[in-house]
Protein backbone atom coordinates (compact mmCIF):
# COMPACT_ATOMS: atom_id res chain seq x y z
CA UNK A 1 0.00 0.00 0.00
CA UNK A 2 1.08 3.25 -1.07
CA UNK A 3 2.98 5.55 1.91
CA UNK A 4 2.70 8.67 0.05
CA UNK A 5 0.39 11.32 -1.32
CA UNK A 6 0.87 13.48 -4.06
CA UNK A 7 0.01 16.95 -4.64
CA UNK A 8 0.37 19.36 -7.97
CA UNK A 9 0.76 22.67 -7.05
CA UNK A 10 1.98 26.16 -9.23
CA UNK A 11 5.68 27.23 -8.17
CA UNK A 12 4.89 30.48 -7.45
CA UNK A 13 2.29 29.08 -4.59
CA UNK A 14 4.94 26.88 -3.02
CA UNK A 15 6.66 29.14 0.23
CA UNK A 16 10.29 29.86 0.92
CA UNK A 17 9.83 27.15 3.64
CA UNK A 18 8.58 24.13 1.59
CA UNK A 19 10.98 25.04 -1.05
CA UNK A 20 13.93 25.01 1.73
CA UNK A 21 12.23 21.22 3.12
CA UNK A 22 12.64 20.01 -0.76
CA UNK A 23 16.03 21.37 -0.99
CA UNK A 24 16.91 20.04 2.35
CA UNK A 25 15.67 16.39 0.82
CA UNK A 26 17.70 17.13 -2.53
CA UNK A 27 21.17 17.38 -1.02
CA UNK A 28 21.12 14.31 1.23
CA UNK A 29 21.33 12.38 -2.28
CA UNK A 30 23.13 15.02 -4.64
CA UNK A 31 27.18 16.11 -4.45
CA UNK A 32 27.47 19.89 -4.76
CA UNK A 33 24.09 21.20 -4.86
CA UNK A 34 24.15 25.03 -4.48
CA UNK A 35 21.28 26.68 -2.66
CA UNK A 36 21.07 29.56 -4.72
CA UNK A 37 21.41 27.22 -8.14
CA UNK A 38 18.59 24.76 -6.79
CA UNK A 39 16.29 28.19 -5.90
CA UNK A 40 16.77 29.76 -9.24
CA UNK A 41 16.36 26.61 -11.02
CA UNK A 42 13.26 25.98 -9.12
CA UNK A 43 11.56 29.44 -9.66
CA UNK A 44 12.26 28.61 -13.36
CA UNK A 45 10.03 25.77 -13.52
CA UNK A 46 5.99 26.21 -13.91
CA UNK A 47 4.62 23.13 -12.16
CA UNK A 48 6.02 20.77 -9.10
CA UNK A 49 4.34 17.34 -8.08
CA UNK A 50 4.82 17.39 -4.40
CA UNK A 51 4.98 13.85 -2.29
CA UNK A 52 4.10 13.81 1.63
CA UNK A 53 3.88 11.18 3.98
CA UNK A 54 0.20 9.98 5.07
CA UNK A 55 0.40 10.10 8.45
CA UNK A 56 2.66 13.21 9.39
CA UNK A 57 2.12 14.85 5.94
CA UNK A 58 5.92 15.79 5.61
CA UNK A 59 7.69 16.44 2.17
CA UNK A 60 9.21 13.40 1.64
CA UNK A 61 9.81 13.67 -2.23
CA UNK A 62 9.23 15.93 -5.08
CA UNK A 63 9.69 16.30 -9.05
CA UNK A 64 9.17 19.98 -10.80
CA UNK A 65 7.88 20.52 -14.36
CA UNK A 66 8.24 23.09 -17.17
CA UNK A 67 6.03 23.22 -20.15
CA UNK A 68 7.37 23.83 -24.00
CA UNK A 69 7.06 24.49 -27.09
CA UNK A 70 8.38 22.65 -30.12
CA UNK A 71 8.46 23.25 -33.47
CA UNK A 72 8.86 20.74 -35.98
CA UNK A 73 8.88 20.94 -39.76
CA UNK A 74 6.15 24.01 -39.36
CA UNK A 75 3.90 22.38 -36.80
CA UNK A 76 3.67 22.96 -33.47
CA UNK A 77 4.24 19.99 -30.46
CA UNK A 78 3.65 20.59 -26.63
CA UNK A 79 6.40 19.04 -24.58
CA UNK A 80 6.68 18.77 -20.52
CA UNK A 81 10.24 18.78 -19.28
CA UNK A 82 10.92 17.11 -15.06
CA UNK A 83 13.57 19.18 -13.85
CA UNK A 84 14.46 18.15 -10.30
CA UNK A 85 13.22 14.53 -9.23
CA UNK A 86 13.94 12.94 -5.51
CA UNK A 87 12.36 10.75 -3.65
CA UNK A 88 13.62 9.91 0.02
CA UNK A 89 15.03 6.55 -0.24
CA UNK A 90 12.80 4.85 2.62
CA UNK A 91 10.61 5.45 0.34
CA UNK A 92 12.07 4.12 -2.72
CA UNK A 93 9.44 1.41 -4.52
CA UNK A 94 6.16 3.54 -3.82
CA UNK A 95 4.63 4.36 -7.38
CA UNK A 96 2.86 7.96 -5.98
CA UNK A 97 5.11 9.51 -7.78
CA UNK A 98 4.13 7.88 -10.87
CA UNK A 99 0.69 8.43 -10.67
CA UNK A 100 0.92 11.57 -9.65
CA UNK A 101 3.15 12.29 -12.95
CA UNK A 102 0.32 10.58 -14.56
CA UNK A 103 -2.44 12.72 -13.31
CA UNK A 104 0.06 15.80 -14.19
CA UNK A 105 0.31 14.46 -18.20
CA UNK A 106 -3.68 13.72 -18.23
CA UNK A 107 -4.42 17.36 -17.42
CA UNK A 108 -2.01 18.71 -19.68
CA UNK A 109 -3.73 16.31 -22.49
CA UNK A 110 -6.82 18.03 -21.66
CA UNK A 111 -8.65 14.85 -21.46
CA UNK A 112 -8.99 14.74 -25.68
CA UNK A 113 -7.62 10.91 -26.48
CA UNK A 114 -6.36 12.75 -29.70
CA UNK A 115 -3.95 15.21 -28.18
CA UNK A 116 -0.54 13.86 -27.76
CA UNK A 117 2.86 15.39 -24.97
CA UNK A 118 5.91 14.97 -25.38
CA UNK A 119 7.59 14.58 -21.68
CA UNK A 120 11.54 15.81 -21.56
CA UNK A 121 13.94 13.57 -19.31
CA UNK A 122 17.46 14.23 -18.63
CA UNK A 123 18.90 10.99 -16.10
CA UNK A 124 22.22 11.08 -14.36
CA UNK A 125 21.23 7.72 -12.60
CA UNK A 126 19.36 4.65 -14.28
CA UNK A 127 16.59 5.35 -11.70
CA UNK A 128 15.59 8.14 -13.40
CA UNK A 129 16.01 6.54 -16.77
CA UNK A 130 14.03 3.87 -15.86
CA UNK A 131 11.37 6.16 -14.69
CA UNK A 132 10.18 6.77 -18.34
CA UNK A 133 12.17 3.33 -20.05
CA UNK A 134 9.68 0.86 -18.10
CA UNK A 135 6.55 2.61 -18.91
CA UNK A 136 6.61 4.10 -22.38
CA UNK A 137 7.13 2.17 -25.30
CA UNK A 138 7.38 5.09 -27.35
CA UNK A 139 10.34 6.42 -25.43
CA UNK A 140 13.66 7.16 -26.71
CA UNK A 141 16.54 6.49 -26.67
CA UNK A 142 16.63 2.52 -25.66
CA UNK A 143 18.20 -0.62 -26.15
CA UNK A 144 15.90 -2.50 -28.46
CA UNK A 145 15.25 0.14 -31.09
CA UNK A 146 16.90 3.28 -32.70
CA UNK A 147 15.82 7.06 -32.20
CA UNK A 148 13.13 7.97 -34.95
CA UNK A 149 13.93 10.85 -36.89
CA UNK A 150 11.25 12.78 -34.83
CA UNK A 151 11.81 11.96 -31.79
CA UNK A 152 15.61 13.25 -31.89
CA UNK A 153 14.55 16.45 -33.40
CA UNK A 154 12.26 16.98 -30.61
CA UNK A 155 14.99 16.28 -28.04
CA UNK A 156 17.46 18.55 -30.33
CA UNK A 157 15.16 21.25 -29.65
CA UNK A 158 14.55 20.62 -26.36
CA UNK A 159 18.16 20.95 -25.30
CA UNK A 160 18.90 24.05 -27.74
CA UNK A 161 15.54 25.97 -25.32
CA UNK A 162 17.80 24.98 -22.24
CA UNK A 163 21.15 23.49 -22.16
CA UNK A 164 22.62 25.51 -25.90
CA UNK A 165 25.71 24.83 -24.54
CA UNK A 166 25.85 21.99 -22.66
CA UNK A 167 24.52 19.64 -25.07
CA UNK A 168 26.51 16.64 -27.52
CA UNK A 169 24.05 16.28 -29.95
CA UNK A 170 26.31 13.55 -31.89
CA UNK A 171 26.25 11.59 -28.10
CA UNK A 172 23.04 12.82 -26.80
CA UNK A 173 24.06 13.93 -23.58
CA UNK A 174 24.69 17.03 -21.75
CA UNK A 175 28.15 17.94 -20.84
CA UNK A 176 28.58 20.27 -18.45
CA UNK A 177 32.43 22.62 -17.40
CA UNK A 178 33.65 22.27 -14.10
CA UNK A 179 31.87 20.52 -11.07
CA UNK A 180 28.66 19.49 -11.96
CA UNK A 181 25.86 18.35 -8.93
CA UNK A 182 25.58 14.61 -9.16
CA UNK A 183 24.14 11.36 -7.21
CA UNK A 184 26.50 10.74 -4.03
CA UNK A 185 28.60 7.91 -4.76
CA UNK A 186 26.53 5.20 -2.41
CA UNK A 187 23.29 6.55 -4.11
CA UNK A 188 21.98 4.00 -7.15
CA UNK A 189 24.86 2.31 -7.68
CA UNK A 190 25.29 0.31 -11.17
CA UNK A 191 26.40 -3.09 -10.34
CA UNK A 192 27.82 -5.66 -12.41
CA UNK A 193 24.94 -8.00 -11.60
CA UNK A 194 22.05 -4.63 -12.43
CA UNK A 195 23.38 -4.47 -16.07
CA UNK A 196 23.42 -8.25 -16.68
CA UNK A 197 20.08 -8.59 -15.75
CA UNK A 198 18.40 -5.41 -16.69
CA UNK A 199 18.90 -4.31 -20.66
CA UNK A 200 17.75 -0.96 -19.60
CA UNK A 201 20.15 0.02 -17.40
CA UNK A 202 23.09 -1.86 -19.18
CA UNK A 203 22.50 0.68 -22.53
CA UNK A 204 22.42 3.24 -19.79
CA UNK A 205 25.19 3.01 -18.33
CA UNK A 206 26.56 2.48 -22.01
CA UNK A 207 25.22 5.58 -23.49
CA UNK A 208 25.96 7.77 -20.56
CA UNK A 209 29.10 6.23 -19.01
CA UNK A 210 30.36 9.53 -17.15
CA UNK A 211 26.85 9.49 -15.48
CA UNK A 212 28.68 9.34 -11.50
CA UNK A 213 29.95 12.94 -12.29
CA UNK A 214 26.79 14.44 -13.70
CA UNK A 215 26.89 13.87 -17.33
CA UNK A 216 23.19 13.76 -18.41
CA UNK A 217 21.69 11.16 -20.88
CA UNK A 218 18.55 13.63 -22.87
CA UNK A 219 15.36 11.63 -23.26
CA UNK A 220 12.02 11.73 -24.67
CA UNK A 221 8.61 9.98 -24.56
CA UNK A 222 5.29 10.15 -26.04
CA UNK A 223 2.40 10.59 -24.40
CA UNK A 224 -1.42 10.21 -24.69
CA UNK A 225 -4.71 9.01 -22.74
CA UNK A 226 -3.73 5.51 -24.31
CA UNK A 227 -0.44 5.46 -22.54
CA UNK A 228 -2.30 6.69 -19.11
CA UNK A 229 -4.80 3.73 -19.69
CA UNK A 230 -2.11 1.01 -20.14
CA UNK A 231 0.07 2.50 -17.03
CA UNK A 232 -3.22 2.04 -14.96
CA UNK A 233 -3.46 -0.97 -15.63
CA UNK A 234 0.06 -2.35 -15.75
CA UNK A 235 -0.31 -1.34 -12.08
CA UNK A 236 -3.40 -2.26 -11.19
CA UNK A 237 -1.98 -6.07 -12.56
CA UNK A 238 1.29 -6.03 -10.99
CA UNK A 239 -0.83 -5.03 -7.60
CA UNK A 240 -3.38 -8.09 -7.96
CA UNK A 241 -0.37 -10.40 -8.62
CA UNK A 242 1.50 -9.64 -5.46
CA UNK A 243 -2.09 -9.70 -3.56
CA UNK A 244 -3.28 -13.03 -4.82
CA UNK A 245 -0.29 -15.12 -6.24
CA UNK A 246 2.34 -13.56 -3.73
CA UNK A 247 5.98 -15.00 -4.09
CA UNK A 248 6.77 -17.92 -1.73
CA UNK A 249 9.18 -17.12 0.39
CA UNK A 250 12.43 -19.10 0.84
CA UNK A 251 14.33 -20.01 3.93
CA UNK A 252 17.71 -19.28 4.62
Amino acid sequence: MARLRFEIRHVSDVPPAQRTEMFEIFKQYYDLPEPDSFFRDFAAKDDVIILRDKKTDAIKGFSTQKILTHTIDGKTYKGIFSGDTIIDREYWGDNTLGFGFFWYLIGQCQWSFRHKIYWHLISKGYKTYLLMANNFDRSYPRHDRPTPPFFQALSDDFARQLYPTAYHKDRGLLLFDGPHEHLKTNVAPITEDLKARLPHVRFFADRNPNWQNGDELVCVAEFDLWVSFAFVKKVFLKGFKRLFFPKPRTSR
